[in-house]
């Protein structure tokens, strides 16, 4: 079993990846952040923001973009230097979860819970790195909690929406715009139960996936992997690839935690 460290730097590998690939796509789009952009500080910037001037001045885009330039190369950085330095990770971890907090208190227009899943996990990552011992374990319980409850919580929203129960609700998210698969939402909707299937598999999984922490071995892994294949399905019909980065880089804690629990 990995101690806390271990842990803590495999949450920052698996992380930091994903902030990386985050910082690509929001570089790749720059023009939004620009002033004839929707995430434009002059938009943005208009909604009050309690923090020190210094702080606003790395806002606006000029100086915002230095921001993703160092989250990205960290995340980059992340895995190497978890693989091989405890100092290093720590460090790393800070300066991950710093240029993530700015982005997020920029403005939360675009974000979603894989940016607060990401901040949770770095936070207990840095933590854990900096402070280690009964510190970092109760935080690693923390990002285990969190990880638990986040899954309930969406599983039990979809089981009182008649549109989950029934499965016609995957080839709607799949007809739009920004989540579309065309072809994929033609699929599901000449295939009714096929749909119906996928989405109770989605919810039975969400409202069960706090069985992970109890069971023993090969039960635990399996929750895991289906949860991990869940997330990839995601990204790969969607484009929401932050999450399998962002709830995939708290399994660790996951593990780590019942292991604990267990003796």
């Amino acid at each position: 079993m990995l101690n806390e460290t271990e842990t803590a730097r495999t949450i920052l590998a698996v992380c930091g990846t994903g902030l990386a690939v985050s910082a690509a796509r929001d570089l790749r789009q720059a023009r939004e952040f620009t002033e004839d952009g929707t995430l434009a500080w002059s938009v943005i910037g208009a909604y009050p923001h309690r923090c020190p001037a210094a702080v606003r001045r790395l806002f606006v885009w000029e100086r915002y973009r230095a921001v993703l330039a160092v989250q990205f190369t960290a995340g980059l950085a992340a895995p190497v230097v978890a693989a091989r330095s405890t100092g290093g990770s720590a460090v790393l971890a800070c300066v991950l979860l710093s240029t993530l907090l700015l982005g997020l208190h920029r403005g939360d227009y675009g974000t979603d819970g894989a940016d607060q899943m990401a901040a949770l996990a770095l936070l207990t990552a840095a933590a854990t790195l900096v402070v280690g011992g009964t510190v970092g374990r109760l935080f690693l319980a923390f990002l285990t909690c969190q990880l638990v409850l986040s899954y309930l919580i969406a599983g039990v929203a979809k089981l009182v929406s008649p549109m989950w129960r029934d499965g016609s609700c995957l080839a709607l998210i799949l007809s739009t715009h920004s989540y579309g698969s065309p072809r994929l939402a033609a699929a599901l909707r000449a295939r009714p139960l096929l749909g119906r299937l996928l989405a109770w598999g989605v919810m039975v999984l969400e409202v069960t996936f706090w069985l992970a922490f109890f069971l023993p071995g090969v039960p635990r892994w399996g929750f895991l992997a289906a949860g991990a294949a869940l997330h990839i399905g995601i990204a790969v019909t969607m484009g929401l690839s932050t999450f399998v980065f962002a709830f995939i880089g708290a399994y660790p804690a996951l593990v780590f935690t019942a292991a604990s629990l267990a003796g």
